[in-house]
């Protein structure tokens, strides 16, 4: 793997190997993925490049796929704005140290300047200390005094249903 990072739009076209990798990723958290690969496959096409839904970057290096940004816009209320809201960043222990995830976080920080997004935020699992150093050495990052908060499942239901 000796070549330059390049970054690529997802679609249609990419769904098999966005699932595979989105696979891989949870492997990496020690997570089994939320279905099969036929339902996944579905769930990412009924929401790659929908409105609302999210866009994804491939990255590769000598045609192969080595890492990947899932993102969407989230509206702020700081500043009553739209901003780009990274959700997943991956990139292959093969290809980590290679600049790929920078390349991968700088095409995030064009794409919110180019649409007139004001911010560009994401989330870290607290334990993945690699991933907070990476982030850590940005230029300009900080990091927010915020606990992030979900409900999904059975008690999201039961919740919507009881309150």
């Amino acid at each position: 793997m000796q070549g330059k990072v390049g970054l690529r739009q997802a679609d249609a076209g990419d769904l098999e190997v966005l699932a595979h990798i989105v696979t891989e990723t949870f492997a990496f958290y020690g997570e089994p993925p939320p279905c099969s690969r036929d339902a996944l496959i579905a769930r990412l096409e009924r929401h790659l490049n929908r409105d609302p839904g999210f866009e994804a970057l491939i990255a590769e290096v000598d045609d192969e796929v080595v890492g990947y940004a899932i993102y969407a816009p989230v509206f702020w209320t700081s500043d009553c704005e739209l901003s780009l809201f990274l959700k997943e960043l991956y990139v292959r222990p093969q290809a980590r140290g290679r600049r790929v995830g920078r390349t991968l976080m700088k095409r995030m920080a064009e794409l919110a300047v180019e649409r007139g997004w004001t911010k560009l935020v994401w989330t870290v699992d607290a334990p993945n200390r690699p991933a907070r150093r990476f982030y850590n050495r940005l230029p300009g990052t900080r990091q927010l005094d915020k606990l992030v908060y979900l409900q999904a499942g059975d008690a999201l239901y039961r919740f919507a249903r009881d309150g």
